[in-house]
């Protein structure tokens, strides 16, 4: 059985990367790391959703199904831990799609609650979504989401306000959701995103943080300041290697 805390302590996750994210992309880039995260996947009835049109999918299980069987079975592959990763304006497409995910093999699921995109951030969802004014809208969405799987949900988010963040990770730990995922913005030494880590560090089971991690070193400073897990995206893409490399160096 899947176990978080566990599972992903000193790990590396390679964070999600839309355009490129899927199944093949996780199987290369996160070999030997302990989790790959597959997507964003935006499901949206619309024709011309400002994404790249190979991770939008209509809000049509016959339309989306078929893929996620192939790319998380692809990313699974080698015995690799996948995450799929939704974001949808509408409560009911996200959860059908996470539930397909669940359902085509993924081991956790997760919502996207980081997009900058207008069509989200107009309705208090994407990074809007993990404001304190919006906590009655965010307990709704993973509690339904929570509801409807059985494998670990993934909060992934972003560090706008640390009282907001703050109020995120209680938020998720009280209602059982058991990992947050947080882009630090800044994870240098001496920054406000690292030094928020170590105030958000033991509010929730596993709490995954990253951003701009490209050596051991980078990890190692993330993981020294309280978080579980370290994630990294942009470089792992130039480097497939990287993942494996760093958690090597971690377990």
């Amino acid at each position: 059985m899947t176990d978080p805390a566990r599972d992903l302590k000193n790990g590396v996750v390679l964070a999600e990367l839309g355009g490129y994210g899927d199944g093949p992309y996780c199987a290369k880039h996160a070999a030997n790391a302990a989790l790959a995260v597959m997507g964003t996947y935006i499901i949206d009835p619309g024709d011309e959703v400002p994404y790249p049109a190979h991770f939008v999918f209509k809000p049509d299980p016959a339309v989306y199904v078929p893929y996620l069987k192939k790319h998380v079975a692809a990313g699974r592959a080698n015995g690799l831990p996948v995450c799929v990763s939704a974001i949808s304006v509408a409560l009911a497409d996200t959860v059908d799609f996470l539930v397909a995910a669940e359902e085509a093999g993924a081991d956790y699921v997760s919502l996207c609650a980081h997009s900058p995109m207008e069509m989200f951030v107009k309705e208090r969802l994407g990074e809007e979504l993990c404001r304190r004014e919006n906590a009655a809208l965010l307990n709704e969405w993973m509690s339904a989401i929570q509801a409807a799987v059985t494998v670990p949900v993934i909060l992934k988010t972003v560090l706008n306000d640390l009282a907001d963040s703050l109020h995120t990770v209680d938020t998720m730990a009280a209602i059982g959701v058991p990992v947050v995922h947080i882009n630090l913005r800044d994870a240098r030494a001496g920054s406000p995103g690292l030094a928020a880590v170590g105030q958000l560090a033991g509010k929730c089971e596993c709490l995954v943080a990253g951003n701009r991690i490209q050596t051991v070193a980078d990890a190692r400073r993330i993981l020294d300041a309280g978080a579980d897990a370290v994630a990294i995206g942009t470089a792992a893409m130039k480097d497939a290697a990287l993942c494996g490399t760093i958690q090597q160096a971690l377990r």
